[in-house]
Order: structure tokens, then C-alpha cells, then sequence
């Protein structure tokens, strides 16, 4: 073997030893995989809410008409109309139809219906849509009809209310009885049943943890009218806890940040862990004119200090029944809708979007005659006009 046909041997040896060299190429491939998983973890954070990324998550989630309003949802025009948000879409429910509007303003779902008195009731991912004082009770999603509830609702619904999990508390008259209450799990499978005797039952809805219902009842004590609130265990028919409202009229029962909570008369209130009274915030003017339990932990009422004028204060308040923030206005308020952490408010000639400790967050002037708004939970509103919705991005 000559000395050349060694040193050859030598050489590809040494080549197969060596570690491999790492180019240019593999060096921008490492940078577009960090630039990648940086940019993964801040989207990941935007649409967890882990902080204030909701201007991201609007930016990438709407495009340019979203923006601009030109995007609308077209129904028609009927003063019995009721709204809410399934996802990105409209529920419209009047005494004639029910549709589901997408947000490009096609119609994914209609039905022909006759309600005397119609009332939407949002869930998680569904809502009921009912006849308060009738007998049809259906489960709607974002592409329509999930299940058809009619068969169980007896003499008349009196108030049915699906709570974050979509489990329904039914309140119903009932042949024998003065009320009753039913519960139905997500899939509609009836799991709680109590028949009152003694006492009518106006309201009621499923706590968080879905395992007990809180039933809102109205009876007369010392020829007054006195409102309570039991709940029961889903797995027995003895109230575990009542909690007395003395001199106070109860119109909404309703949980947000854990925490039963109701809308009396005179006083927003917070029940305890173990079903009594515990914080309340008695209004500062005696009259109520709107409120909203849709926050993620806050709730926000419209009080007025005279029966007619537009003198009054809007004001939020806590799982605790705590005050968080108020505000003084002289505008007529329209309506109001909380979602997340943000408050729709709906005055006579402007849109104004805060914060739950009211800081203005987002502002509108041409609200184009709408009369009502609906809030989503990343900071953009659905404005509602006579025939059309259009969706308003900050």
C-alpha cells in the first residue's frame, strides 16, 4: 500500500470523526423554531385571558369589516324581538321565529314558533329559548336546535335558567302542587325533581359546582310577602339552607365568580358557602332601572334617584356583594350587557364600553339608533337596531 493510499484512508477517517458544521441554514431554522414557540406562548396567553391581551385577540380574530361595522346581522323588524350571543352568533327569538345569525349575516338555523311571552336563558355553550307562562322549552346552539324540552314543562314555565355548565333548573306549575322545580344535566337528562306544596317558586338556578340548586320562593308571612332562598342537594329533596329576605322583593337569581347571588327591590346581595346572607350593597337611589349578571365576577345595575328622568348612577358590584365602582350620569341609559371583564352601556347618544371598576375602556358616537347591545368577553359589542345588528371593535 503506498504512503498515498494511506493518508487517503487517514484523511476520510478523520472526516468521519469530526463533528458536523453547523451552517447558516441551521442557524435560521433554530431562530424561526424560538420565533415560533414565543409567539405560540403569547397567542396561547391572549386566548387564555392569562393577561391583557384582548386587543391581540380581537386583531386576530376579526378582519377589517369586522372592524369597520360593516358586517351585520339582518332580522326582522318586531318590537317582541329577544337577543343574545351564542359564540360569534345571533339568537333572535320573537312571538313568530327563532333564528341563529351567523356573523357574516347568513341565517344557519330558523323555526316557525308561537310564543306568547318569549324569554332567552344563556348557558355556556347553549341557551334556552322558552314561553314564560307556556309550554315550549327548546335547547339551542350555535347551528340551531340541540333538544326540544316541551314534554317537560307541565302547567307553564315560570323561569328556566341554564347555568356556565348548561345545566338547566326548570321552574314550572304542576297539577296538585304550587310549583316545581326539575334539574336536567348537560345531555338533558332530568337529575333533580321537587315538588313545593307550600310555598310558590318564582326562580331558580344550578350552582357552579352543579351539585345543588338554589330555588328562589315568594310566600306571606304577617300578611307580607316574604322572599326566600333554599337549596337543595341534588341528591336528596331537604332544603340544606334557607336565607330569608325580609321587606325585599326578589327579581333575579343568578352565580357569577362562584357566588349565588340576587337582585331584590332595594339591594344587591351574596350568599354564603353555607347558604345565609352574607355581603349586600343597598342602592344609594331607590329605584332600579336595569341590571346584568353576565361578568365574569362583577354584576352592574342602573339605579335612579326619581321614578322618571335620567338622573341616576351606574354602579358595580362583586361576588361579595361588595361595590366595586359607581358613576354618576344624567344620560338615559338604553340598555347595558356585561361579558369577561367588560360592561356594555347603551346611553341615548353614545356607546361606552368600561372596565369592571368602570374606567372607560372603548367608546362609540355613531350608535346609528340601536337600542339595544349585547357584550362579548373580548372586548367587542353587538349593537341592535330595529332590523340589523352590526358588531362594534374597539
Amino acid at each position: 500500500m503506498t504512503d498515498k493510499d494511506k493518508l487517503s484512508r487517514e484523511d476520510l477517517r478523520a472526516d468521519r470523526a469530526a463533528p458536523p458544521r453547523r451552517g447558516t441554514l441551521h442557524r435560521i431554522l433554530v431562530l424561526v423554531a424560538v420565533l415560533a414557540v414565543v409567539l405560540g406562548a403569547v397567542l396561547a396567553a391572549a386566548y387564555l385571558d392569562l393577561s391583557n391581551f384582548d386587543s391581540l385577540r380581537r386583531a386576530l380574530s376579526y378582519d377589517k369589516a369586522d372592524a369597520a361595522g360593516e358586517n351585520t346581522y339582518d332580522y326582522d323588524n318586531d318590537r317582541t324581538n329577544r337577543f343574545a350571543l351564542l359564540g360569534d352568533r345571533l339568537l333572535v327569538v320573537s312571538t313568530t321565529r327563532v333564528s341563529v345569525l351567523a356573523d357574516d349575516g347568513s341565517e344557519v338555523y330558523a323555526q316557525e314558533v308561537k310564543l306568547d311571552s318569549p324569554a332567552i336563558a344563556l348557558g355556556g355553550r347553549t341557551a334556552a329559548v322558552y314561553d314564560v307562562g307556556g309550554t315550549t322549552l327548546y335547547i339551542l346552539g350555535e347551528r340551531g336546535l340541540v333538544r326540544d324540552l316541551s314534554t317537560e314543562t307541565e302547567n307553564g314555565i315560570i323561569s328556566a335558567k341554564l347555568n356556565s355548565s348548561d345545566m338547566l333548573a326548570l321552574v314550572t306549575d304542576k297539577s296538585g302542587y304550587k310549583s316545581s322545580v326539575s334539574v336536567y344535566n348537560a345531555s338533558g337528562e332530568r337529575v333533580f325533581t321537587f315538588n313545593s306544596s307550600n310555598r310558590y317558586m318564582i326562580d331558580a338556578c344550578v350552582e357552579r359546582g352543579g351539585k345543588h340548586v338554589a330555588v328562589a320562593t315568594l310566600g306571606s308571612e304577617d300578611a307580607m310577602f316574604v322572599s326566600t332562598i333554599r337549596r337543595y342537594a341534588l341528591d336528596q329533596e331537604t332544603a340544606v339552607s334557607a336565607c330569608v329576605l325580609d321587606d325585599s322583593l326578589l327579581y333575579e337569581l343568578s352565580s357569577f365568580g362562584g357566588t349565588l347571588v340576587a337582585v331584590t327591590d332595594d339591594r344587591f346581595l351574596a350568599l354564603s358557602g353555607d347558604g345565609s346572607l352574607g355581603g349586600s350593597y343597598d342602592y344609594a337611589y331607590p329605584y332600579l332601572r336595569g341590571s346584568t349578571l353576565g361578568g365574569t365576577d362583577f354584576g352592574a345595575l342602573v339605579l335612579s334617584r326619581y321614578r322618571s328622568g335620567s338622573a341616576g348612577k351606574l354602579v358595580t358590584v362583586g361576588a361579595e356583594g361588595n361595590l366595586i365602582a359607581s358613576l354618576d350620569t344624567q344620560r338615559d341609559v338604553l340598555d347595558i350587557s356585561a361579558a369577561g371583564k367588560y360592561l356594555a352601556v347603551l346611553y341615548s347618544d353614545e356607546l361606552v364600553i368600561y372596565t369592571s371598576d368602570l374606567a372607560e375602556y372603548a367608546s362609540l358616537t355613531d350608535t346609528q339608533y340601536a337600542r339595544g347591545v349585547r357584550m362579548r368577553a373580548d372586548g367587542s359589542a353587538v349593537l341592535l337596531g330595529s332590523q340589523h345588528g352590526w358588531l362594534f371593535v374597539p
